[in-house]
Order: C-alpha cells, then structure tokens, then sequence
C-alpha cells in the first residue's frame, strides 16, 4: 500500500495550484472591471467613490479616503496569508533545505536587482528616480496560476522553482516597502512595535495551547503602533503570519488552520477590492505629457520584461556553475529563462510601493499602474513563447 505522506502531499500541492490559478483569475477580473469604470462614462463615480474623504488623525492621519483604508487595513490580511506561506515554505517546504532553496532565492535576488537596475536607467536624476522599488516584485498568484495555464509545456520542477522564488521574493519587496518608502518614521511607536513583537516571540515560545488567538489580537497593537510609526500598517500581518504557532501539544495545527480559513478571503475578497481601488486609470487624459510619466512607464515595463528575465537567470547560473546550487529534476536552462520571464508578472506590492513612492504625484503612480499592466501582459507572453518552444525540443537538447 502507498505511503499516505506522498499522496496527501500531491493532493495539497494539487490544491494550492488550483487555488492560485482561480485567485488570479478573480483578481484579472477585478482589475479588468477596474479599468472598464474608470473608462466608462460613469468615470467620474470611481474616483468619488475610492477617494471619498474619510476622517482621520492621530495614529490614523494617512487614512483620509476609502482607498487608503483598502490599502493599508484591509491590506493587512493579505500580509497576514503571506506571513503564514512563508512560516509553512521555511518549516517543511522549499525554503527548509538551504542547498535546494539556494538557486530561486539567488534568483529573487538577481530578478529583484535586475529590475531595479533597469528601472534605474531609464528614470536616473528625473521625477520618477524614487520609484526604482516599484517593478521589484513577483505575484505569486499570478506567476503560478501563468505556469499552470502553460501545462505539459512546464516541468514540475519548474513550478516549483518559480514557486519558491516567489516567497523568496515576497520576503525582499516586504522588506524594501517597509524599509525604503516609510513616509514618516516616529521613534517611539516603531520601539514600542519592536517591544510587543518581542513579546509575541516569547508568548510563542511558551506558549503550550498554541491558539493563534494572542497573536492575532497582539497583531491588532501592531498595526496600531506601525501606522503612528509611519511604515506600512499592512506589513503587520506578515509579522504577525511568521510567528503563529505551528502546531499545539493536542496535534493541533494553529497557522495551518488559520491559513486555510483566510487565503480564500485574500484571494477571493481582500485582492479584488484592492484591484478594483488602485487599478482604476484613465487612460484618456494625457497622462504621459506628465514630467516623467513615459520614462516611469518605459522603465517599469522594461525592468518587468528585461530585468527580472535577466537577472533571474543570471543569478540561478551563477550558484548552479559556482556554487552548490542545482537545478530540480527536469528542469534545463531555456525552462529557467522562460520561469524567469513569467516572473515578471506583479501587481500588488508593486502597486502599493507605486502608491508610496509617488504619493505627491498621481499621475506616476497611474504611469507606474499602466506600465505594471503592459509589462505583466508582455512577460507572460516572454515566458509563454519560450516554453511553448523549449516544449517542442527534444527532451534532451
């Protein structure tokens, strides 16, 4: 009789594919009606309705409208879902053996410097210099659910190569979002946030119920302090994700638990309602005779489709030929170029580094908004060209 621990490990594999390939389906619908509104001759609703002033101050002085609430609160579960994919990839998954973890978080890596290097050229000494974090990040939603659209054409090893590169990913535009485009830093509050997250490590060290509950309600003190410490609210639910206990004396498994209840939330309610508050661009009003506006655009969409492909493969090639990386069974280098290219496909923490980086200027995040669409579209067809033709070579070649 078969091992359970294979099959149950194929079948939650199985799972999680196709809940990304529908997550990304919903959240290209969302931005797709997004577009549609705020193109349509009820135009002028989408920006009543998403910028509709709200009042704030004190901790809450950068929540003044619907989207900003979207943004930095709702935002937070979300965080919160990578916070837990990340814990579970370093506990058991991909990132919990260093020398199979080594080629796609070398390539993160690479892909993260690569766009930000080309984003760079293009914008040097203009308006949009500050936006080089901008085309940095991977959708792992997206990224996969492209892969499994392409089929037999993919190796598994592939899949999960790109997966892998996307947490590591997620990990580095975290830490550029919250390290690099804090408006306004408050010393007090961010050593107030430091202390509490000290306290949830030592709660989670002794804790023997292992209930995800303190942390939750500790996370809720952390996007208080985070907010009034001016980085990014939302980032405390990557925090709080990374420190909810695994598993409980009783066999319980908290985070395990608490991930499967919420990733549909983000995926079918938290990410659409983003998309539907961002991605709203009129593409009608003269946009690009804005100071800088075609050279964020041009350097976004090049550093999706140039930067990421190169600076992916590069990086992979260099551990594999220099150090002590390996490819997964398979998986040859035109397959890694093509994993590479899709890797270019990103909306969301671009999109809210986009929101920080240009907050004075509306029309270079819209610039920023329109080139992270071009770029995604032009990537995965990159990639879906270059493993369409590495599909139809000998295994072998």
């Amino acid at each position: 009789m078969p091992p359970r621990r294979p099959r149950r490990a194929v079948a939650a594999a199985t799972s999680f594919l196709r809940s990304e390939v529908a997550g990304s389906a919903v959240l290209t619908a969302a931005a797709a009606v997004a577009l549609l509104w705020a193109n349509s001759p009820w135009q002028g609703s989408y920006g009543r309705f998403w910028h509709h002033p709200l009042p704030g101050g004190g901790v809450f002085i950068g929540f003044t409208t619907v989207q900003s609430w979207v943004n930095g609160g709702l935002m937070a579960v979300f965080f919160l879902v990578v916070g837990l994919e990340i814990a579970r990839e370093r506990r058991r998954g991909a990132l919990a053996d260093s020398r199979t973890a080594l080629v796609p978080v070398a390539g993160a890596i690479g892909g993260m410097l690569g766009a930000g290097l080309v984003y760079a050229l293009f914008n040097q000494g203009g308006p949009g210099a500050r936006g080089w974090g901008v085309p940095m990040a991977t959708d792992i939603a997206f990224a996969v659910g492209a892969l499994v659209l392409l089929g037999r054409r993919v190796p598994p090893g592939l899949r999960l190569l790109i997966l892998t590169l996307a947490v590591a990913d997620d990990i580095g535009s975290v830490s550029v979002l919250a390290g690099f485009y804090s408006l306004r830093l408050w010393a007090p509050a961010l050593v107030g946030a430091a202390l509490l997250v000290a306290g949830l490590e030592v709660v989670r060290r002794r804790q023997r119920a292992g209930s995800a509950w303190p942390f939750l309600l500790g996370g809720v003190g952390l996007w208080l302090l985070m907010a009034a410490g001016g980085v990014e609210p939302a980032l405390a639910g990557v925090v709080v994700g990374l420190q909810v206990p695994a598993r409980a004396d009783r066999g319980d498994r908290p985070a395990e638990r608490l991930e499967s209840g919420l990733a549909p939330v983000a995926a079918y309610v938290v990410l659409p309602i983003f998309a539907l508050a961002n991605l709203g661009i009129s593409l009608g009003t003269g946009l690009f005779r804005h100071p800088g506006a075609t050279a964020v655009f041009g350097g976004v969409v090049a550093a999706r489709v140039v930067g990421k492909l190169v600076g992916i493969t590069l990086a992979c090639l260099a551990v594999v030929r220099f150090g002590p990386g390996r490819l997964p069974d398979g998986v040859r280098w035109r397959h890694v170029a093509g994993g590479a290219a899709v890797a270019g496909i990103g909306f969301t923490v671009p999109v809210l580094i986009a929101e920080q980086a240009f907050a004075g200027s509306p029309p270079l995040v819209d610039a920023s908004e329109i080139g992270l669409l071009v770029g995604s579209l032009v990537a995965f067809a990159v990639g879906a060209g270059i493993l369409v033709a590495a599909g139809r070579r000998r295994p072998g070649a």
